[in-house]
């Protein structure tokens, strides 16, 4: 079934909210909205009970040998993460490019340089985990071709403020439900394209492969467009420090070494959930566990309420 769309006075209310919240953290220090991010996210969990079992649900089911309070802390500290991040990042959208770089330390950039030089395109694979939308911004200032896969937001208003700012940052955005082609284009012009493929998708658009030690189906669109080009595989992640950031290159795939065996679409998806796993599991209070990752598979359905 489809969602239904939101009503045009519930996206009006929501646009009101942000451009409220926004007034208020963009003339606000950095210390002072990172604690209001923190009640903000606690707020969250609160009102949001069916995300908030939904997480809990899955954190109970990756961590079975830890405690209940143990896995009620984990969340708690996962929305405040997630309520600092928002803030955060509504206030980044008044930043120039310069001013969000000044914020965050690269590591091992010469990962995705010597990526980048081989000269058959990149594909960057990251994930809900951390402050991706920061990093985002970050890998823009790295490259001047880089192109990043999203969905459209269900607020028709907000979708528009997002697409303001994505211009004003030269950012080039390719829509989820249309990626295939642009994808294939952006690689033959020996581009960078952001994929985060941590997300469920329909059993007809995946393959079932472990996630964090489960069956969830997985988008193998990165893997069939690397092999297609021989493009390299970069895994890069932001991972927040307070108010600052660290954007991190990491694990390399050189797809043109790779046996028959290791090409296969399926044992590939397989090892690149195997590198976001771990992450993941290294900082489990940073991925958004609200979200139904393994819908499909009968483990975990969305409860609402």
């Amino acid at each position: 079934m489809s969602k239904p769309r939101k009503s045009r006075l519930l996206q009006r209310a929501e646009y009101v909210l942000y451009r409220i919240i926004s007034r208020s953290v963009r003339v606000a220090g950095e210390d002072r909205v990172y604690r209001w991010g923190g009640r903000f996210g606690i707020l969250a969990g609160t009102l949001l009970r069916g995300r908030n079992r939904l997480a809990l649900r899955n954190l109970h089911a990756t961590f079975p040998d830890r405690g209940d309070t143990e896995l009620r802390t984990m969340l708690k500290e996962c929305w405040r993460h997630f309520g600092r991040q928002s803030l955060l990042y509504v206030r980044m959208q008044s930043m120039t490019v310069e001013e969000v770089m000044a914020s965050c330390d690269v590591v091992d950039r010469e990962i995705f340089d010597d990526a980048l030089a081989l000269g058959r395109g990149l594909i960057l694979i990251s994930a809900h985990l951390g402050s991706w939308e920061v990093g985002g911004m970050v890998v823009l200032s790295l490259s001047d071709d880089v192109r990043t896969v999203t969905r459209r937001l269900d607020n028709e208003y907000l979708e528009r403020e997002a697409t303001r700012l994505r211009a004003s940052t030269g950012a080039r955005i390719i829509d989820r439900r249309s990626a295939a082609r642009p994808l294939l284009k952006a690689l033959s012009e020996k581009a960078a394209v952001v994929i985060l493929p941590d997300q469920a998708v329909l059993p007809r658009e995946g393959v079932l492969v472990p996630f964090l030690g489960r069956p969830a189906w997985t988008t193998p669109a990165p893997a069939k467009l690397a092999v297609r080009h021989d493009s390299p595989i970069v895994f890069v992640f932001c991972i927040p420090q307070k108010t600052r950031h660290r954007l991190e290159f990491m694990e390399p795939i050189r797809v043109d070494q790779l046996t028959e065996a290791e090409r296969d679409p399926v044992a590939l998806t397989t090892r690149i959930n195997d590198v976001i796993s771990r992450r993941i599991t290294a900082h489990p209070e940073l991925w958004l566990w609200m979200h139904d990752r393994w819908k499909g598979t009968g483990e975990s359905e969305i409860a609402d309420g």
